[in-house]
């Protein structure tokens, strides 16, 4: 790597540290010509993405990492999501978009992501979202992979100052049981961004060592009978259809009607996530954001 180039990776690796330490205090921007700072490096997954440039054509195989990108201002770079109605990634879509990279979950899976970079030949971005950190630090590399760091230190700073709210509401109260229903009773274990959210909100999830995608024990859900259930909007639960489910009318949390519904999209690890995490925390402790 030549002088230049090492400047410039310096100067990125120099403002991923300003994005990033948002919680403990201002920086000042950067100013320039944000086309001096490439290429840049990334750290991604086992091996760092290297990106000459910023790209101009972008498949995007998560919508809250699409959502991530309109967010930055960046919608226009969008090729597409080539996903189909089952989710699943459909490879003569992503083909057809002729895409300079690829942004995906790291939960998609080696395989899927292998066959889509053989396929186009375009790097692919990995991001991790197990927590609301992870999350920030996705939107930091996407704003300094995209050339838009000030959109993304201004998103990051907004997460963080909702993150602080919930924080200094919740300090004192105690921890609420909860399970959060996604749909037919799956759920998310503590090592999940959910999980990371409930923990911020002081919450207790009675679904710590729950598996994605599996329907969690009805027996085991009474036994640790939740104070509140917190359902997603696209999960089909309420109210009334637990109350009318002879295994779930029992629980406290259903007997005393705190059961509650928060979007799906708040709880996607896109640029709405604070909103998320207070609207769980609110949830869990309404007196506090009275």
């Amino acid at each position: 790597m030549g002088p230049l180039a090492r400047a410039a990776t310096a100067a990125v690796a120099a403002l991923v540290v300003a994005v990033g330490a948002t919680a403990c205090g201002e920086r000042t921007e950067p100013l320039g010509n944000q086309g001096q700072l490439f290429p840049v490096t990334v750290a991604n997954g086992e091996r760092p993405l290297v990106v000459p440039g910023p790209p101009r054509r972008v498949a995007v195989l998560d919508p809250a990492l699409a959502d991530i990108l309109a967010s930055l201002g960046a919608r226009s770079r969008v090729a597409g999501l080539p996903l189909g109605a089952d989710g699943r990634v459909r490879l003569g879509r992503l083909r057809a978009l002729r895409p300079d990279l690829i942004l995906a979950s790291s939960d998609l899976g080696d395989a899927v992501l292998s066959r889509a970079a053989a396929a186009t030949g375009a790097p692919v971005y990995l991001a991790s979202a197990r927590s609301l950190r992870e999350v920030e630090r996705t939107i930091t590399q996407l704003g300094v992979i995209m050339a838009t760091p000030v959109p993304a230190r201004r998103l990051v700073r907004a997460i963080e100052r909702q993150r602080q709210l919930v924080a200094t509401r919740v300090a004192a109260r105690p921890r609420v049981p909860v399970f959060v229903d996604l749909g037919f009773f799956t759920t998310a274990s503590n090592q999940s961004l959910i999980g990371d959210l409930v923990r911020e909100a002081r919450g207790d999830n009675v679904a710590s060592d729950a598996l994605p995608g599996v329907p969690f024990d009805l027996g085991a859900l009474r036994a640790s009978d939740p104070a509140v259930y917190v359902a997603v909007s696209d999960s089909g639960s309420t109210l009334a259809t637990l109350r009318k489910n002879p295994r779930t009318r029992r629980l406290t949390s259903v007997r005393s009607g705190r059961v509650v519904t928060i979007d799906a999209e708040l709880l996607r690890p896109g640029p709405r996530i604070g909103q998320g995490l207070l609207e769980l925390a609110r949830a869990l402790h309404p007196d506090a954001f009275r």
